[in-house]
């Protein structure tokens, strides 16, 4: 109970010291222990992007349009059917006229269209893409309907996706780390503090050993508070545990040496 004690009138004359040891003390044995529960929620936070390919579709006006939309996105292999808003359609019929060879002014362009945006599940293969052109072909009927070329979806090679995905397939490392190494800056920046207080506590009252008891008897407390925060979610995996448990025994060993006071 003496070096318990004498373990936490430290933290408490260094309070930032002292918060900052148990705050991350919680966050790493709670990050480990909770590491499935963690590892979902870092995944369900950056969903996956299931859109492929994609082509526009213009149909004519006099089309049910929302009925075919509705009707293309319950079609296997359709992600997502997107109407376009006349800008968008201007600039598609633009394009189509563009293969042609045509040039046309804004104010010549007949917009009697609906537009759709047709866009693929991921890695749908080619064969069925032709499928699915065929059958909005067939669902409107050939001579009211243009279909434009199939385009790669460039989102899927860009940089921010790829970011993203790494961010994805890394995010709990990199969080982990980030808390295990400001939890070691924590417990150096205590250590310090003990090993002042261990050399006046040795010297005067001829007791031995005591940084290392004060650590071992703070830090196994702060642990025992730190897993049941843990429990809040649920049991915690118990494996996980054991090894954060050794590295709370690690840190405690880092305070076995005797310091002289010069040396601080």
């Amino acid at each position: 109970m003496f070096y318990l004690t004498q373990f936490f009138k430290i933290l408490f004359k260094s309070p930032l010291r002292g918060f900052f040891l148990v705050l991350f003390s919680i966050l790493l044995v709670f990050s480990v222990g909770q590491k499935a529960y963690l590892e979902e929620q870092f995944t369900k936070m950056i969903p996956e992007n299931k859109a492929g390919d994609y082509f526009y579709a213009l149909i004519d006006s006099g089309e049910s349009y929302q009925t075919v939309a509705r009707q293309m996105q319950a079609l296997p292999g359709v992600y997502k059917i997107e109407i376009l808003t006349e800008t968008q359609i201007k600039d598609e019929v633009k394009n189509v006229l563009g293969t042609l060879q045509l040039d046309l002014t804004d104010s010549s362009l007949d917009l009697n269209y609906a537009g759709l945006k047709v866009i693929y599940t991921r890695e749908l293969k080619p064969r069925a893409q032709e499928l699915v052109r065929d059958y909005l072909t067939h669902l409107v009927g050939e001579g009211s309907i243009t279909l434009g070329k199939i385009k790669t979806n460039d989102q899927l090679n860009d940089k921010r996706s790829q970011f993203i995905g790494m961010i994805k397939t890394w995010g709990y490392s990199l969080y982990l780390f980030i808390i295990f190494t400001f939890w070691v800056i924590s417990l150096l920046s205590v250590r310090i503090k003990i090993a002042e207080a261990s050399y006046l506590l040795e010297s005067y009252q001829r007791k031995k050993r005591v940084a290392l008891k004060m650590a071992m008897n703070g830090l196994t407390l702060i642990f025992l508070l730190s897993v049941s925060v843990t429990f809040i979610l649920g049991m915690p995996q118990l494996l996980n545990l054991l090894v954060v448990l050794a590295v709370f025994i690690i840190g405690m060993s880092l305070h076995a040496k005797k310091y002289q006071w010069e040396n601080h």
